[in-house]
């Protein structure tokens, strides 16, 4: 009788262990601490762990401290075959997903003025996610899901109206995060500036820069907008995040909980959706309380910028390292034509 005893603690442990088996993924995020994108993945992660029982941790970590998106790139590239990465994911802007799977062609999506509204948005996510996607299986990382976190506006020292004056502005693009993209502004006449992540904010302080191509939440989040003071406001692309996640890690979480999961993922992309506007606009809005000036265009200055932009676009995909993938680019515009009834 003892012996059985015994047995059943013994059963009655190992359960127990197993039941609280926990599994903790680190996931390099570019989301500015404090702001609307952080808290929504601590609610993801908060939502995952109760979906799971606790078993599935997701850890969300700053990607400041490895070096910017550049940073973790490396550290995912970096890992050996056969050796687990440090981090088992990321949440990469288009630049960081464009610089970790170049197949991928994400930044040809930041092509300014490809798209009118998030609408268009949503449905091009829709129709090309699969071709997207099979650069990611190729690195082994699955895209769990896309967030629209803002569109890109330039924000200056000094006052820029028209493309011409912009010229004269000594810009940071993508830097060296996305050389690409910082050489094709270049390429238009425009300043650029090639600056890390880590030295931006000193650079625009001292004036070395005076301009930022970003989205409202980072202008603002970062505080740029306290020496970037004037808010153009003309909406040219979307900024993407992606959130992918080493094949390993995902396959190894028990399927009853991915459709619960996903949805997780879902929901927050819906949200992110739904506030995108009212994001952007929140976000300008604190920064004139703040001090700043918006120039709002009218329809004819709107076109000057549009016009002048799809002029340059072909410096864009021109070179030995474009930033749009041409074919893709015509795919897409071909796609939102059908679209839009055209």
């Amino acid at each position: 009788m003892k012996a059985l005893k015994k047995i059943f603690i013994l059963a009655a442990a190992v359960l127990s262990q197993t039941a609280f088996a926990q599994t903790t993924i680190k996931i390099a995020s570019v989301a500015p601490a404090r702001s609307s994108w952080d808290v929504q993945q601590r609610q993801i992660a908060k939502e995952w762990a109760t979906i799971t029982n606790g078993e599935i941790i997701l850890q969300f970590m700053t990607s400041d401290a490895m070096g910017g998106e550049g940073g973790v790139v490396k550290k995912l590239n970096s890992v050996r075959p056969g050796q687990k990465a440090p981090i088992g994911g990321a949440v990469f802007t288009s630049m960081g997903l464009d610089d970790f799977a170049p197949k991928s062609n994400v930044m040809t999506l930041c092509a300014p003025f490809m798209f009118r509204s998030q609408d268009e948005v949503n449905a091009v996510l829709k129709e090309f996610t699969p071709t997207m996607q099979k650069a990611f299986d190729e690195k082994g990382y699955v895209v769990l899901g896309w967030f629209n976190i803002g569109w890109a506006y330039f924000f200056t020292s000094k006052p820029a109206y028209t493309p011409d004056e912009l010229r004269k502005v000594r810009l940071a693009i993508g830097g060296l995060t996305s050389p690409a993209l910082s050489n094709a502004f270049k390429s238009a006449g425009y300043l650029t500036q090639d600056v890390p992540a880590d030295k931006l904010q000193s650079s625009i302080s001292s004036g070395d820069v005076e301009g930022l191509f970003t989205i409202p939440m980072y202008a603002y989040a970062a505080q740029y907008y306290k020496n970037l003071v004037n808010v153009n406001n003309i909406p040219l692309a979307p900024v993407m995040v992606g959130f992918i996640m080493n094949k390993k890690d995902w396959e190894a979480i028990p399927d009853k909980y991915k459709p619960a999961l996903m949805q997780s993922i879902k929901k927050a992309e819906a949200k992110f959706i739904a506030d995108q506007k009212k994001m952007d606009a929140e976000y300008i809005n604190l920064c004139v309380k703040n001090g700043c000036k918006v120039f709002d265009p009218t329809d004819a200055q709107k076109k000057v910028w549009e016009d002048s932009f799809r002029k340059d676009l072909h410096f864009m995909y021109e070179g030995t390292n474009p930033v749009v993938n041409k074919q893709f680019y015509e795919q897409i515009e071909a796609f939102l034509k059908k679209y839009r009834g055209e």
